[in-house]
């Protein structure tokens, strides 16, 4: 059996595929109106209906690899002009491929047994980040989970609105919550959403929802390592172990020197190797990677302040670490958006 049903009493403009055609059957575009939120419910036990679903609740889609004989998904929408939030839950057993590129998309476990394949073992309340270059494989078990899909335009102004400078687009470095308490952060900000948008007197004021997606997209951008907050991971936050705030110190101080895993493991009298998975369980990335990002911020400091007239992106790269200047080019480009030759030459016009 399967059903679907949309309440379109609150319109809105969904950017992202599903909110129009849930269950891949046309349906005319709602007429623009304003940015509150609108509902859609979807239930099925048929594979080929669901495959269907989510083929078209995300873009480019989710793609289910097995669906377990007897197992149910329930879908519940509300959209916005920029946000869409969702609430699943699953039956028995479902695998599910995750394929992203339009936006980003924060999962939220909330009962059950979700584990991403190859992703080690997170606490079970862990949010997930997935993002073009971070496919999931999911395994699903008698799951509910929540889902936040961000538009990329709104996250990019809400950044733009708190971070200087900014780079040309918002790209994300991990897939996991910078600390733990970057995740009870998230969660408190997305619960506070969801019930705002599960509430009908707040669905009926634009202002209000306009603004609880940019809280939303706010708490996306401290909670998860991004080239918007690369480098800015601060060593004094108190959730963070003082081994490693000791060791991301360390780092700081002496991001422009020749320093290696040992050296940071000797600072805070551990194994390199205890200290590898230090980095990993607090920070989802290892000591190298995060000296690099440090490395790189700094790099980007000095290219956006510097005169071209008395410096040179390979001086500025061999300064911070980067002996290999098309190597830093590629890795900047890759983060900021843009070559570090445009990023001096856009300063020196300036």
């Amino acid at each position: 059996m399967t059903s679907v049903t949309e309440d379109t009493r609150c319109r809105a403009r969904p950017q992202l595929r599903d909110a129009v055609s849930l269950d891949g059957k046309d349906r005319p575009q709602q007429p623009d109106g304003p940015a509150a939120v609108r509902y859609a419910h979807f239930h099925t036990a048929d594979p080929v209906a669901a495959q269907r679903f989510f083929g078209n609740a995300y873009h480019p889609g989710w793609r289910i690899t097995e669906f377990a004989r007897g197992a149910t998904i329930t879908h519940r929408r509300c959209a916005t002009e920029h946000l869409t939030v969702d609430d699943v839950t699953i039956q028995g057993r479902v695998d599910c491929e995750i394929r992203t590129s339009d936006g980003f998309e924060v999962i939220q476990p909330r009962s059950g047994s979700l584990i991403a394949v190859g992703d080690g073992s997170p606490k079970a309340d862990t949010p997930m980040l997935a993002v073009d270059g971070f496919p999931r494989l999911l395994r699903l078990n008698s799951v509910r989970f929540t889902i936040a899909s961000i538009d990329a335009d709104l996250l990019r102004q809400v950044a733009a609105g708190s971070h200087t400078p900014m780079p040309q687009q918002v790209e994300f470095l991990g897939s996991r919550p910078r600390t733990p308490a970057a995740a009870r952060m998230w969660r408190d900000a997305f619960d506070y959403v969801t019930t705002s948008f599960a509430s009908a007197d707040t669905a009926r004021h634009p202002l209000l929802v306009t603004a609880a997606g940019r809280l939303l997209a706010a708490a996306l951008l401290e909670c998860f390592p991004s080239n918007v907050t690369a480098g800015t991971s601060s060593p004094n936050d108190p959730s963070v172990p003082k081994a490693l705030q000791t060791a991301m110190s360390f780092i700081h101080r002496h991001a422009a020197m020749n320093i290696a895993v040992k050296d940071v493991a000797a600072v805070v009298h551990l194994t390199p190797r205890a200290v590898q998975y230090l980095f990993r369980q607090q920070l989802d990335t290892t000591p190298t990677e995060y000296l690099r990002r440090v490395r790189l911020h700094r790099a980007h400091q000095d290219l956006i302040s510097g005169d071209r007239s008395a410096t040179t992106v390979s001086e500025i790269a061999q300064r911070w670490g980067f002996a290999h200047t098309g190597r830093f080019a590629v890795l900047y480009r890759q983060t900021y958006g843009e070559s570090p030759h445009t990023a001096l030459k856009r300063t020196a016009a300036g």
